[in-house]
């Protein structure tokens, strides 16, 4: 245990020495910013109406809760104000009383000229309209804020959120991996690697203490994407699981990674080949139609991104997550089974 920890405060010492192991650590977390500023607010994903509440041009408050049934109320105490947030991005109408024509305003967000669609403002204040003053009068049309019952069960969870979140864990293996090929490729062109051959670190010791370093940065960010992508709802012991066990795709392509390379410009290089394999596999599993799916099976970051998709929108079920699962680490045997002599023999 006292040589693994050494290994392990060793490993972080040389990860952070150089440009690329700062580099490795830190892009993760702007990869999180970016997918975090795409999601939609709740603001931009729901219909809103911008309404002046002051002055002479204010819309009553007896108005206002009749739109709030269907929409997000935001209140302005001037024309110019709410106009200003039409502007602004979302899906918005704005509204304003007229007090010498004793009439509403509706003014949509895009108005072509020459519109003459009623923008939803004014349906829902034209049927308010016909119920206070013909209240005898069928309605032509009628409002429902619910949700259909054929869409009950669909989460509300931004396609960006989950999408973009088992991309990134996906990444993450990637990023974890490289961590472990360019650590054991440095060791190689330092010399350190003939140094532990003479020290009490065993071999074992040598690559778990390698391993313990990304495992912590996988895992690390594996929670921090969850809070930052508002994921936090699904279920944590799944995605957790999943990626302990996936991390040994991470060390699979981490040590072919250290065996095939010379140098860090090999490393580099042969990661991104391996990062082509992976983004064919999650774009053959999102674009492909369902007969042709078998086309990216073979693939374990395949089957690791399927598991995650269904974890994060909650329709993952602990039977198909343990056959999934099954899958992507008999594909991990299978390979390193394969390439078993070349991993040893350049690891050698």
């Amino acid at each position: 245990m006292k040589y693994l920890f050494r290994m392990f405060l060793f490993d972080i010492k040389m990860s952070f020495r150089g440009f690329m192991g700062t580099y490795i650590a830190v892009v993760p977390l702007l990869v999180l910013c970016i997918l975090r500023f795409f999601i939609p607010s709740m603001e931009s994903s729901s219909f809103t109406v911008a309404a002046v509440n002051k002055g002479p041009h204010a819309v009553p408050q007896e108005v206002l809760d009749v739109l709030d049934a269907f929409a997000d109320i935001k209140t302005y105490d001037s024309i110019e104000k709410m106009e200003r947030k039409l502007r602004g991005t979302g899906s918005a109408e704005g509204l304003y009383r007229d007090p010498d024509k004793g009439t509403y305003v509706s003014v949509p967000e895009r108005n072509p000229e020459g519109n003459a669609a009623f923008s939803l403002t004014a349906q829902v204040l034209r049927q308010h309209y016909y119920r206070e003053h013909y209240p005898d009068a069928p309605d032509i049309t009628t409002f429902s804020s619910g949700v259909p019952p054929e869409l009950s069960e669909r989460t509300a969870t931004s396609p960006v959120a989950t999408m973009g979140g088992a991309i990134f864990l996906v990444f993450m293996v990637i990023v974890s991996s490289f961590i472990i090929g360019l650590g054991v490729v440095d060791d190689k062109e330092c010399g350190t690697d003939r140094a532990f051959l003479v020290s009490p670190v065993s071999k074992s010791d040598y690559y778990i203490g390698k391993s313990i370093y990304p495992l912590l940065v996988i895992l690390f960010y594996t929670i921090l994407g969850l809070l930052f992508l508002g994921l936090m709802h699904v279920n944590i012991l799944q995605v957790y699981l999943l990626v302990l066990l996936s991390f040994s795709i991470t060390l699979l392509v981490g040590l072919l990674i250290g065996a095939i390379a010379g140098n860090e410009n090999e490393a580099i290089g042969i990661g991104k080949m391996l990062a082509m394999i992976m983004l064919f596999s999650i774009l053959g599993g999102t674009l492909l139609s369902d007969q042709w799916q078998w086309v990216v099976w073979w693939s374990p970051f395949y089957w690791m991104y399927d598991n995650l998709e269904a974890i994060l929108t909650q329709t993952a079920s602990w039977s198909a997550f343990a056959w999934k699962s099954a899958l992507m680490l008999g594909l991990c045997g299978l390979y390193f089974a394969l390439l078993r002599k070349k991993i040893v023999s350049g690891l050698s």
